[in-house]
C-alpha cells in the first residue's frame, strides 16, 4: 500500500486522541455510577493535596544486574554431540531520575558487555556488538515531562513503553539491553479509574535533506507507530482495558522506499476478581498488511483463571492461542505479538520469542500451569507449558507430523537478601518431540535441553536530594 504518511500520521493522530479525550471526559461523568468513587475520590484528593506540597527532589541510582548462565538448548534445540555454554553477562544502568510538581526528567546510562568479550586494557578492543552481548555506552532512556495539570502530562524523549501485562508492549527486561522507543507520548489519568495514553513515533536513520526513506544500519525497525491504551475501573471487582496500535514498515524494495505497510492491531482485555479468584480473557485482531506487504488477518486469544486463596500460594491456569498460516489463505495468518515479551508467557528458556520464524509460520496453543509461593523476602515459581503447533503450515512437506511439540518445566527462585540486592536462579528443561525440531530447524529428539542461571540483582539508590 502506498502512503503519504506524514499527513496521514498526523490526521489519524488527532483523530484517536480526540476519541481519547472524549472517552476521557464520558468516564469522568460516569465514574458517580459506582459506589466505590467517593472512597477512590477522597484517596485521589489525599494523593493530590500531597502532591502539591512536595518538594523538588533529584534521585540518584544504580540498577546492576550479572546473570551466569549454562546454556545446552536455550533458545536454540541441541543435538546429541551439542557441549553446553557457559558464560557471564553484566548490565549496568545509572540513572538520574529528577521531579517537580509541573516537571519530570529522567535519565539513564547503560553499559551491556559479557565478561571476557572486551579488552580492559583497550577499552572497547574490536569485539563487534551482537543482539545479545555488547552494547556502547549509551542512554537507554532520557526523556523530559511537563505536566500540565494533576491529570494531564506529555512525556518527549526516549522512554519505555510498556502497557497492560506487557505481552504486546514491553520493557523486555529479561533481555541484556532492555527495550526502549524514540517517541511521544500523551498521558490522561483521573487518578481515581480512568487512564488513557496516546504514543506517537516517527523513526529516520539520519538528518536527510530530501526524502523520508529509512535506511537502518544492522537491524530492522518500524519507521511509524501509532498506540492508544485506555484503561477503565469499571467497579471494584471489574476492570476493561483496550490497546489499538499501527506500526509501519518501509518497503524492502530499495526503488519503492515510498511506501510503508501499514499493520493494524486492535482488542483488549476483561478482569475479574472477586474474593481469591481472578478471571481473565484477552483477544486480540491484527489486519493490513505485514512488513512484506501481503495482506494480514491474524489473532490471538488468552484465557486465565487464578486462585489465591491458599496461604502464600497463587496458582494460575490459562492458554495463550496465537493463529498461524492457513495453507489455504493467500492472506498472512500469523500473529506477531508485536513488541512485548515472551520469557514469561511462553517459557524461560525462548523457544518462542520471534514471530513466526520461531514457530516456522505455524502459529502456537501454549497451555500452561503456574505455582507460585511468596513470603516477605523468599519467591518461588513453578512454570509448566505444553506447546502445539496451531496449523499445519509448520509442517508442509516434512511428511504426517503430529502438533504436539513438547513440554517445558521451569523452576525459578528470588531471595531478597537486602533491600537493594536480589538474588535469583532457574533451571528449566524440556522434553522435545520431532514436530519441534522441525519448527525450530534444529535438535534432535535425544538430546536434553536444559538451562541454568544465577543472577545478581543490585539496586542501591546513591542520594536523594531535595530542595
Amino acid at each position: 500500500m502506498t502512503l503519504k504518511l506524514a499527513p496521514k500520521l498526523i490526521l489519524g493522530t488527532a483523530l484517536i486522541f480526540s476519541v481519547s479525550t472524549l472517552s476521557a471526559q464520558t468516564a469522568d461523568t460516569m465514574k458517580t455510577a459506582f459506589t466505590t468513587a467517593d472512597s477512590l475520590k477522597a484517596v485521589a484528593k489525599a494523593d493530590s493535596i500531597k502532591a502539591a506540597t512536595k518538594p523538588n527532589s533529584l534521585t540518584i541510582s544504580v540498577d546492576m544486574r550479572t546473570r551466569t548462565e549454562i546454556r545446552h538448548g536455550y533458545s536454540v534445540l541441541p543435538t546429541q554431540d551439542t557441549t553446553a555454554a557457559f558464560f557471564t553477562n553484566q548490565r549496568t544502568r545509572l540513572n538520574f531520575d529528577f521531579k517537580t510538581k509541573k516537571f519530570d526528567f529522567y535519565a539513564s546510562l547503560q553499559d551491556t558487555r559479557v565478561w571476557g568479550q572486551q579488552d580492559p586494557r583497550e577499552g572497547q578492543g574490536t569485539a563487534t556488538p551482537t543482539e545479545a552481548t555488547t552494547y556502547p555506552l549509551y542512554l537507554f532512556e532520557i526523556y523530559a515531562e511537563p505536566h500540565f495539570n494533576d491529570k494531564f502530562s506529555v512525556r518527549i524523549g526516549r522512554q519505555r513503553i510498556m502497557y497492560d501485562n506487557q505481552r504486546l508492549y514491553a520493557e523486555n527486561d529479561w533481555r541484556l539491553p532492555g527495550n526502549s522507543h524514540d517517541a511521544i507520548r500523551f498521558i490522561y489519568n483521573n487518578k481515581i479509574n480512568f487512564t488513557n495514553e496516546l504514543a506517537v513515533a516517527y523513526n529516520q536513520y539520519g538528518e536527510n535533506t530530501f526524502t523520508a526513506n529509512y535506511k537502518p544500519v544492522g537491524f530492522v525497525n518500524y519507521k511509524a507507530l501509532v498506540v492508544d491504551y485506555l484503561s477503565w475501573k469499571i467497579s471494584k471487582s471489574l476492570n476493561f482495558l483496550t490497546i489499538n496500535t499501527a506500526d509501519g514498515y518501509q518497503s524492502s524494495v530499495p526503488a519503492d522506499y515510498k511506501t510503508t505497510y501499514m499493520r493494524f492491531t486492535t482488542g483488549g482485555r476483561l478482569e475479574y476478581s472477586s474474593y481469591k479468584w481472578y478471571f481473565t480473557m484477552s483477544g486480540y485482531y491484527q489486519f493490513g498488511k505485514d512488513s512484506a506487504g501481503k495482506k494480514l488477518s491474524a489473532y490471538y486469544l488468552q484465557p486465565e483463571i487464578k486462585y489465591s486463596g491458599i496461604k502464600n500460594l497463587t496458582i494460575r491456569l490459562g492458554m495463550e492461542y496465537l493463529s498461524g498460516q492457513d495453507t489455504l489463505s493467500s492472506k498472512d495468518n500469523n500473529f506477531v505479538p508485536l513488541y512485548g515479551v515472551a520469557h514469561r508467557f511462553m517459557g524461560n528458556m525462548d523457544f518462542f520469542a520471534r514471530f513466526p520464524a520461531d514457530v516456522n509460520s505455524g502459529g502456537l496453543i501454549n497451555p500452561y500451569l503456574f505455582f507460585m509461593y511468596q513470603n516477605k523476602k523468599l519467591t518461588l515459581r513453578l512454570e509448566n507449558h505444553l506447546f502445539y503447533s496451531q496449523s499445519n503450515a509448520a509442517f508442509k512437506g516434512k511428511g504426517d507430523l503430529d502438533n504436539y511439540l513438547g513440554f517445558e518445566n521451569d523452576w525459578r527462585i528470588n531471595y531478597k537478601a537486602m533491600p537493594f540486592l536480589d538474588i535469583e536462579s532457574g533451571f528449566c528443561w524440556a522434553a522435545v518431540t520431532k514436530s519441534m525440531t522441525v519448527v525450530k530447524k534444529s535438535g534432535d529428539t535425544k538430546a536434553f535441553p536444559y538451562w541454568y542461571y544465577l543472577s545478581l540483582k543490585f539496586t542501591p539508590t546513591i542520594g536523594k536530594f531535595t530542595f
